[in-house]
């Protein structure tokens, strides 16, 4: 099934940006040492008087937390705003501010990102936070040898400081249990009637109910669907497009939607809650540009339109 979402230059796609790097310049100290400038200028010019941590950090708490704080491994869910240090916005998980400052793009997924430390491409951020608890929001200074360091990408000069803004909505380390744990809380609070689970996992709940026999492998069928996370983003939709046509099981369609359709009949419409394991797994979706798609461990919630076409 298509996947519209692509992400650019957020946490996720710094990777890329190291990756492809820059050049190294002959004039390389000379670069360092105009951000040591750089950033001596801003510190004063925002009083900001904190020392940083050994590796050059600088943590600044905005808000407090008063949850857990993670650890190395911990996954994390969390929104975050960068900017160079002359002010411009180059990434967020924010659409009102992608919008204000000219960086929206419609097929970025925004709201939380989900992370595990270590993995994070930035060693700031890895660093900074754990240092943070759950709850809280803080700001974060990164000299470019905690962030691109001497590789440049896109509005991004090799050398640069970053600061980011981050809030830690978030702390886990087991992501399997922690999504089961969502889902009960979202079948709570939607207050479905006659849901029906399988033994993998899965959860259907009809909210039309169609004709004929139950849908079996052989069948050809037409889609309309939408497709959300359990906090309501919507990632995937093909309404007021041409159904997707497939037969069962299709061949590069996720398997709870192969389990899930053989649930369902003729013109009938439903809700199909994907544990993770049946859909994009512990990995995720990363799409072609190398950019995440869909998170690790997530559970997709999918509206579904059935027809069999004849």
């Amino acid at each position: 099934m298509r996947k519209r979402m692509i992400f650019k230059l957020g946490l996720f796609s710094m990777m890329t940006a190291i990756m492809l790097g820059g050049c190294k310049k002959d004039d390389s100290q000379e670069q360092i040492a105009q951000e040591m400038r750089l950033l001596e200028q801003y510190l004063a010019d925002n009083n900001i008087t904190q020392e940083p941590t050994a590796s050059g950090l600088y943590y600044i708490p905005v808000v407090e937390g008063t949850g857990i704080s993670p650890t190395h491994g911990t996954w994390v869910e969390i929104e975050y705003t960068g900017m160079l240090i002359e002010g411009t916005v180059f990434a967020t998980s924010d659409e009102s501010t992608a919008e204000l400052h000219n960086i929206y793009f419609e097929e970025f997924l925004y709201g939380p990102s989900r992370v595990q430390l270590g993995q994070i491409p930035l060693k700031g951020l890895n660093e900074g936070i754990k240092l943070m608890k759950v709850g809280e929001i803080a700001k974060f200074i990164l000299p470019s040898s905690l962030a691109l360091g001497e590789n440049a990408s896109g509005n991004l000069p090799a050398y640069s400081t970053l600061i980011y803004t981050i809030e830690l909505l978030e702390a886990f380390d087991d992501p399997a249990k922690h999504e089961q744990e969502k889902i009960w809380e979202y079948l709570k609070e939607s207050e479905f009637e006659n849901v029906d689970s399988t033994e993998s996992g899965l959860y259907y709940i009809q909210e039309k109910a169609g004709t004929g026999e139950l849908f079996h492998d052989g069948d050809h069928v037409l889609i309309t669907y939408t497709g959300q996370f359990l906090d309501g983003r919507e990632f995937d939709s093909n309404v007021g497009e041409e159904a997707l046509s497939l037969t069962i099981p299709g061949e590069y369609i996720i398997q709870g939607w192969n389990e899930g359709l053989k649930l369902m009949r003729d013109e009938e419409e439903g809700w199909l809650i994907i544990p993770y394991k049946l859909g994009y797994g512990q990995d995720g979706l990363v799409n072609s540009s190398g950019n995440v798609a869909i998170p690790p461990y997530m559970t997709l919630v999918f509206y579904m339109k059935t027809n069999s076409g004849s």
